[in-house]
């Protein structure tokens, strides 16, 4: 199944192949296209994944319970206790997800069918004195939709926290949510200054308009706190996320047929030269091989290579048409021909021929040099844009493909 990665990886492939025949101007801005989607921060998959993020005893694990509706993860008041991270996944999770989290090394997955698009991440203690932990975290935050740094309410003002941990992220602002969890610890009265302290220190290091949301998600007494919240922002992140590949898939589309239209692959690739070619190499090998060819039948069959060549060039036009054009200018044509010409003519000179069996050596020669002097040059160019026209006609499907999977949406639960 096509994911929006894969789509990339084919306009990548569809820019490579475009070099050589294409305007400057239309290859940098077809470069320019796969470039915004490749850079495109975090995972290019139609599933929204977001990562858990926290020091020790915030409560992630026990938040990534109660947003699944389920035990999911294990929680202990033995500190580290996260030592390996879980994944919470979509049960038909697309091929893109599985290659990210064996790129991360999380082997612990929890399927469910709650949420189709999205994958929560219950990662390793930010905190932790292991520094594999630490390192596994960094490692991540690139490549996920959404980091959600779980905050304890007691200790979320540290010096250290915002120093080497949260100010290095205010980069990634867009990105990031901030959860209060175990607000219930906190009286009714104070939770607003709590939270409004926490949006100037989370301003003063970097974060514009920092997200921030008040959970309990596992309080000792009375009912969660603040998860359909936290859920309802995911679910709209989501929905954001599909609206911005959407328009990655769309760009990707126009830059193949931009591509397409420029190099004239539209119609298909081959400009049937296979059939031309035996056509115009059949009649010229006929002519020249009889022993009595002259000048008249040497400028006949010049004048079939050169409208062929012609043809080739008007048909793809263009910088391609160009190109084959300049490889194959009227001077050019003429050499290779003659040059095959006096191949045969030294390995079989013209003499009586009763049985044919000399013509028959003739014609065998002066194929195999027109085969090898124009036929292969010409086929090595028309595979080039052959093999252009069959990425551009497949991207063209992998974006419709790209695009019903983006149209994935959330389970009643």
């Amino acid at each position: 199944m096509t994911d929006v990665g894969s789509l990339v990886d084919g306009l990548d492939l569809v820019v490579g192949l475009a070099d050589g025949h294409l305007h400057p101007d239309d290859l940098e801005r077809a470069r320019r296209a796969a470039r915004d989607a490749r850079n495109r921060v975090g995972h290019l998959g139609s599933t929204l994944v977001a990562a858990l993020l926290g020091g020790t005893g915030v409560g992630k694990s026990s938040l990534l319970n109660a947003l699944a509706g389920e035990r999911v993860a294990s929680t202990s008041p033995v500190r580290p206790h996260t030592t390996d991270p879980l994944a919470w996944i979509p049960e038909q999770a697309e091929p893109a997800l599985g290659e990210l989290l064996d790129g991360l090394g999380i082997s612990r997955r929890h399927t469910q069918r709650r949420v189709p698009g999205m994958a929560i991440l219950d990662m390793t203690d930010v905190d932790s004195v292991e520094f594999r932990h630490r390192r596994r975290v960094e490692e991540i935050l690139p490549v996920v939709d959404i980091g959600i740094w779980v905050l304890d309410p007691f200790k979320y003002g540290g010096d250290s926290l915002h120093r080497q941990f949260l100010v290095p992220l205010a980069a990634a602002a867009d990105r990031m949510v901030f959860v209060l969890n175990q607000i219930d610890l906190v009286p009714p009265d104070e939770r607003g200054l709590m939270r409004s302290h926490l949006v100037e220190l989370l301003k003063a290091d970097g974060f514009a308009r920092p997200v921030v949301l008040e959970v309990a998600a596992d309080p000792p007494i009375g009912p969660r706190l603040g998860i359909d919240a936290l859920f309802s922002h995911l679910t709209s992140r989501l929905d954001e996320k599909r609206v911005h590949l959407g328009r990655v898939v769309e760009e990707a589309r126009a830059a193949a047929h931009r591509v397409a239209a420029a190099t004239g692959v539209t119609a298909g690739g081959s400009l049937d030269f296979e059939e031309r070619w035996s056509e115009v190499r059949t009649a010229v090998v006929s002519s020249l091989a009889d022993s009595d060819a002259g000048v008249a039948e040497v400028e006949e069959s010049l004048r079939s290579v050169e409208h062929l060549i012609g043809f080739l060039s008007a048909a793809a036009g263009g910088i391609f048409g160009l190109r084959t054009r300049q490889v194959f200018n009227p001077d050019r044509v003429e050499a290779e021909v003659r040059a095959a010409i006096a191949t045969m003519e030294a390995s079989v000179p013209r003499q009586s021929d009763p049985t044919g069996v000399r013509r028959e050596a003739r014609t065998a020669i002066l194929d195999a040099e027109l085969q090898e002097r124009i036929g292969a040059p010409l086929r090595r160019l028309l595979w080039e844009r052959a093999s252009l026209s069959a990425v551009v006609a497949g991207l063209a499907v992998d974006s419709a493909i790209a695009e019903s999977r983006l149209g994935i949406g959330i389970a009643d639960d």
